[in-house]
């Protein structure tokens, strides 16, 4: 009897502690409830309560999905009047595409919503700021992606409260650099054309602010169908550079790259002449449709991937592909930076003593397991074994490259391996492509 008292008290207990079952509660109630937005804290709260109140109803915030800047709040002096300033990305019940609202704090310090621009499609994708204009003012670069695929920029000034546009355009890969050597930052749009060659637009500011088209160049589409990736940085001569690695190759899934580099005199862009293009063109044909070129060893200087014919593979297991790569910069005269190890599996590479380029071959191990040898081509001398081992594996007698794939990567020299480059370290051989 006394555990039937218990098991009825408890279960009253319960009843009580639940909303749904001590009052009634509408449906309109609990529908309400689920649609309200979070309640943010400090500037952000501050932030979504000005918006809410300007527009009467419960904005819905919208968040980029990739990029340096991934909050849908962007605090920073846009016009460069010392004073902070604010846009919020969001969409409502009206609006099918993101709206971006612009605030300012009034003379009390509580911030006011200045003015709302509608964007150009239902999902940012990303968001950065530049100084393409001259002047302390930023401007907003936002790309936006529409449901169908399609993508869209739009620059966004603002200047004493008001916000136009000054830019909105179709595009499919955009790159903020100062490649025409100004000292600010330019525009740079890829995009495919209907032949299927690739379109480079480079667009910069004149004294109006406003922008101009001052070069474009395409890329034939008999050598390219399509744009892989974009870099821009300086050569060894201290001018700007374009890199354009693009998609070629009967299966369209090789990469060659183009050189360019922006002509004062012809305001146009222009192939660089340390290497000619048809050259460049087959040094860089590669076979790897992830290994794109970017600023490797971080000195401003894009460097190129290229696959050297020499040395080699040797009975490698057909589940793991690893190939040699040396990374060029033809701005400069010797144009060699690193040799070294891609592992695609892991897409990371490991930097290798320039020495031994030309004369190594890559092996599975038979002494170890999942683990690759390089040896010399002549002698057959083991120089170099790696491994991928479980993160939380010991490293005793081996020298511990990182973790990679959520697996560590470790090396172990051979014997009688040397290595006569003094500045080379093989703890800091690693270098992550993702």
């Amino acid at each position: 009897m006394k555990r039937r008292h218990f098991l009825l008290l408890a279960a009253c207990c319960l009843a009580g502690l639940l909303p749904g079952c001590s009052f009634p509660m509408t449906e309109n109630m609990q529908v309400e409830e689920l649609l309200r937005a979070p309640r943010l804290s400090g500037d952000y709260g501050a932030l979504q309560n000005a918006l809410n109140d300007w527009l009467g109803e419960s904005a819905q915030l919208k968040y980029p999905m990739q990029g340096d800047l991934l909050s849908p709040f962007l605090l920073q002096d846009l016009d460069g009047d010392g004073e902070q300033d604010a846009a919020v990305l969001y969409t409502t019940a009206q609006s099918s595409n993101v709206c971006i609202a612009f605030l300012q704090r009034d003379a009390e310090n509580r911030w006011k919503v200045c003015q709302s621009i509608e964007g150009l499609a239902d999902t940012v994708d990303n968001v950065r700021l530049a100084q393409l204009q001259d002047g302390s003012s930023m401007q907003m670069v936002v790309g936006y992606l529409a449901s169908q695929g399609d993508s869209y920029l739009a620059v966004y000034s603002y200047e004493n409260g008001q916000v136009s546009a000054i830019l909105e355009q179709s595009y499919e890969q955009y790159l903020v650099e100062d490649i025409t050597g100004g000292g600010n930052q330019d525009l740079i749009l890829m995009s495919t054309l209907e032949d299927g060659g690739v379109q480079i637009e480079l667009l910069t500011v004149d004294r109006d602010g406003s922008f101009q088209q001052v070069a474009v160049m395409g890329l034939s589409a008999d050598k390219f169908s399509g744009c892989a990736s974009v870099a821009a940085g300086l050569g060894a001569d201290g001018k700007h550079y374009l890199v354009l690695d693009g998609w070629t190759g009967i299966s369209g899934n090789n990469l060659a790259t183009v050189l360019l580099r922006f002509d004062e005199e012809s305001q146009q862009m222009i192939p660089a002449d340390q290497i000619s293009t048809s050259e460049l063109y087959s040094a860089s044909l590669r076979n790897v449709p992830n290994l794109v070129s970017r600023d490797l060893d971080g000195d401003g200087t894009v460097e190129i991937p290229t696959q050297p014919d020499e040395a080699g593979l040797l009975n490698m297991s057909q589940s793991r592909r690893m190939d040699f790569i040396v990374w060029m910069d033809y701005t400069s005269p010797t144009p060699e930076k690193s040799f070294g190890l891609l592992d695609e599996e892991t897409n990371c590479y490991i930097e290798l003593p320039a020495e031994w380029e030309g004369n190594l071959l890559l092996t599975d191990s038979t002494e170890i397991d999942a683990a690759v040898e390089l040896r010399t081509v002549d002698e057959n001398e083991l120089v170099l074994t790696l491994r991928l081992v479980s993160a939380s594996a010991s490293a005793a007698g081996w020298t511990r490259l990182g973790v990679v794939a959520s697996r560590q990567m470790q090396a172990k020299l051979g014997e009688g391996a040397v290595i006569k480059d003094q500045t080379y370290r093989l703890s800091r051989s690693l270098y992550r492509l993702n």
